[in-house]
């Protein structure tokens, strides 16, 4: 029994000595798969990839300090991983959002502002590489349902297995409906669906999950729900009285921002759907809010036991320990908020995202919060340096954030001071007799071609402002002016946790008072757009 103690002390110190050694020696670790596999063992496959998705959700979850709504499996996801509090999409919009950061290219890059094109349509975009596909080259197996890619805008050169593009279910014959101006409906058992869009999703992810596991591959599986975007077409048990009988407050701050200029605003298009809408002194009336926002807190809940299933699924299939994790939604949302039923915008709340992405090893980031304000376009190059393979083709952009997990509260340069980046575009601008005003319709931007953009309001967040530059589009050379800057937006966040979506600072525009500060902040802007061509 000695001996067989002292061979096995040898055998264990000797795996140290290996392990040592693999960890000091570059050549080991390229042969090991990166220094991820490094981590997990000599003989460790890289690790796997569960890429979470929802639609319009924005960061008002348990986990980011809203005790009302019910979030479980998020909130726990953000328990054994990295929650960011200031996450930020590129394009408050479905399908350009997603052709951003999917593609890892910036928005003026991929020249996918609206439903017509993808980032495949770009200049030399056929010969990119995607996110998805990239794992995929690198010996993945790779796969999604429901939605990653904007719905009918799939990128078949992304998967190995072909992924299922749920059909989005819209309320209709047998649904519960309450009235013509609202945008939510229940499932019930005469509906002609009597199940919802998630259910299938799902079926169709956890079916993949299990397909990728039997493959022997490291594997990326993706898994993106509608909810909450509107129509909010809920299961029983889930309707929004079900879910939050209680009280639900109004915004605190209803009306258009103080001195925003005509084009910030999105008050023709949204998804609330009241009598009068369309300007912004169009203000919905507090009875339909309430239950609008009772109804999108409600699809919330509904989206977190949807994903939850994928993740009751991981630890089923044994995969948690050699998984990241990833959570984050397309863009944010505004509940009646700044005048606002939707995304579209370059506000604070349309732009800010929730994200938790989970990395099992790393230890220190289990459990923690951090200010890095990162960008949806990111996701690329975090994911190919957390997986150990760092290297990714010419003309990807944005910053890995993925020395963020290492000391998540004070994280290195240039990372604690990099800014965020969004933009959104401006279509009809003119006069609008209805309304007796000069406004844009954001909803004629979603199918007209880019040569007849009017604006184009580039944003940039940094620790303590966000600032707005509203800039002509040059429908020639399909880039802005900067000689014709048209106006200009400062909002004050000092003291903003992204956790107040009545922060009073997102309700007024200070530029006036900082004449200096902004042209120094439309300078650092404009240097930073003329880089991402």
């Amino acid at each position: 029994k000695r001996e067989k103690k002292k061979k096995n002390g040898d055998t264990r110190k000797k795996n140290r000595t290996v392990r040592s050694a693999v960890m000091r020696s570059p050549v080991l670790l390229i042969l090991c798969c990166g220094a991820v596999a490094a981590t997990l063992g000599p003989t460790a496959k890289p690790p796997n990839i569960l890429y979470l998705m929802s639609d319009d959700m924005r960061p008002e979850l348990g986990t980011y300090g809203h005790a009302q709504i019910k979030s479980p499996n998020l909130d726990a996801l953000a328990q054994t991983g990295l929650q960011f509090d200031f996450a930020y999409t590129n394009f408050a919009y479905c399908a350009p959002s997603r052709n951003s950061f999917l593609s890892g290219r910036r928005p003026v890059r991929t020249r996918a502002l609206n439903f017509l094109t993808t980032f495949r349509q770009a200049p030399g975009g056929e010969n990119w590489t995607a996110m998805p596909q990239y794992f995929k080259n690198k010996g993945y197996f790779t796969s999604s349902a429901g939605k990653i890619y904007h719905d009918g805008m799939d990128d078949p050169k992304s998967w190995s297995y072909p992924s299922n593009q749920t059909k989005w279910i819209q309320c209709g014959k047998g649904d519960k409906t309450y009235s013509e101006y609202v945008n939510f409906c229940g499932v019930t058992e005469s509906s002609e669906h009597p199940y919802t869009d998630e259910d299938l999703a799902l079926a169709e992810g956890l079916k993949r999950m299990q397909l990728a596991k039997e493959s022997g591959k490291p594997w990326w599986v993706s898994i993106g729900v509608h909810r909450p975007h509107a129509k909010f077409r809920l299961p029983p048990g889930f309707y929004g009285p079900e879910q939050y009988p209680g009280e639900v407050l109004p915004p605190k701050h209803p009306g258009t921002p103080l001195h925003a200029p005509y084009m910030s605003g999105a008050w023709q298009d949204g998804d609330q759907t009241f009598p009068g809408k369309g300007c912004p002194t169009c203000i919905c009336p507090t009875n339909m809010t309430i239950e609008m926002r009772r109804w999108y807190y409600a699809a919330v809940t509904w989206a977190d036991y949807s994903l939850g299933k994928a993740l009751d699924k991981l630890k089923e299939m044994g995969e948690v320990n050699n998984t990241i994790v990833v959570f984050h939604a397309d863009h944010g949302y505004q509940l009646g908020e700044l005048n606002e039923w939707s995304k579209k915008t370059d506000t604070e709340l349309a732009t800010h995202v929730p994200l938790i992405i989970r990395v099992p090893w790393k230890h220190n980031a289990v459990g923690k919060r951090t200010n890095v304000r990162v960008e949806l376009v990111d996701m690329y190059k975090t994911l190919a340096e957390l997986t150990g393979f760092v290297e990714v083709e010419d003309g990807v952009q944005g910053t890995s954030v993925a020395a963020a997990f290492d000391n998540p509260e004070n994280p290195p340069e240039p990372l604690a001071s990099k800014p965020a980046y969004s933009q959104i575009g401006r279509c009809a601008c003119q006069f609008y007799e209805k309304h007796n005003v000069t406004e844009c319709n954001q909803g004629a931007c979603a199918s007209v071609p880019l040569a007849q953009f009017d604006f184009m309001g580039y944003s940039m967040r940094t620790d303590q402002w966000r600032y707005t530059a509203w800039v002509h589009f040059d429908n020639s050379t399909m880039r802005v002016d900067w000689n014709k800057v048209a106006a200009e937006e400062l909002y004050d966040l000092s003291g903003d946790d992204g956790r107040n979506f009545d922060f009073d600072g997102y309700s007024t525009n200070v530029v006036s008072e900082h004449a200096q500060l902004a042209q120094q902040l439309q300078q650092q802007l404009k240097e930073a757009v003329l880089t991402w061509y």
